[in-house]
């Protein structure tokens, strides 16, 4: 059965796809199995059957069903799909009001990270809302974390004076074309001196997805693009200090590593 039938083949049952996440938390008699949920007998042991011969689950001598190599590896993905169902559904406003063509697929893999995210969004009276609650939590932050496919000179001035005012770190993923326009705006020789001093961390790619995504000590937060050219600054998912932004720079540190 290949990737796609087997997979269809255990969503398409409720009691199959709950056995195998049962299994994959931990291994289980088939009593315990049918403690869990309540179910027939015989509608638990076919179940199992039927997991056991796409060779999901297997059943050793002391009784105890668990998950095969395969059937951990679909429960796994299977956990992650979910995770990132939760995180669009949370979050449907923002993520269908911008492109995400050009994100690469790991990335959208990784959407589970935002499920406790919060929609920073502008409103008439304060439509600079999503920049202003970037800035402040930038001002705060000590190791920041970003990556960069747009230039704003206001971002890059808050984050050098976070950097000075905490003795902190930045490490950047961005374009040539971007670099060039930090240097170029560096009229006060803020960011030369930090790069001098080993305080920033420029990765130079080729070509870089619409995401500008940042996560620090403070916080972490995702921006995206209406389209392949225009930065929507009026719309921010955010993850504030009281979230796990050890995910976020999980996440950061793997992307790094894909790209550069």
């Amino acid at each position: 059965m290949d990737d796609f039938n087997l997979l269809k083949f255990v969503v398409t049952s409720e009691l199959r796809l709950k056995l195998l996440l049962s299994l994959y938390e931990s291994s289980k008699t088939i009593n315990e199995l049918k403690s869990e949920f309540n179910r027939k007998p015989g509608n638990i042991s076919r179940a199992l059957n039927e997991l056991k011969s796409c060779k999901l689950i297997q059943k050793f001598s002391n009784k105890l069903y668990a998950v095969s190599s395969i059937g951990f590896l679909l429960a796994k993905n299977l956990e992650n799909l979910m995770d990132t169902m939760e995180a669009i559904d949370s979050n449907g406003e923002f993520w269908e009001n911008h492109s995400i063509k050009s994100i690469p697929n790991k990335f959208l893999k990784e959407l589970s990270i935002f499920n406790e995210a919060s929609l920073v969004k502008s409103i008439i009276t304060e439509f600079a809302k999503p920049i202003n609650v970037y800035l402040e939590n930038i001002k705060n932050s000590s190791y920041i974390c970003i990556i960069l496919p747009v230039f704003s000179k206001i971002f890059m001035d808050a984050i050098g004076e976070a950097l000075i005012k905490h003795d902190g770190y930045l490490d950047v993923i961005t374009t040539k074309n971007i670099y060039d326009l930090v240097a170029k705006s560096d009229s006060e020789h803020i960011v030369k001196a930090l790069l001098r001093d080993k305080k920033i961390n420029f990765y130079i790619v080729d070509d870089l997805p619409n995401i500008f995504f940042t996560v620090s000590d403070v916080f972490a937060s995702l921006f995206l693009f209406f389209d392949d050219v225009v930065f929507d600054n009026s719309e921010m998912l955010l993850l504030g200090e009281d979230s796990n932004l050890n995910d976020a720079y999980r996440f950061y540190r793997y992307f790094k590593k894909e790209i550069i």
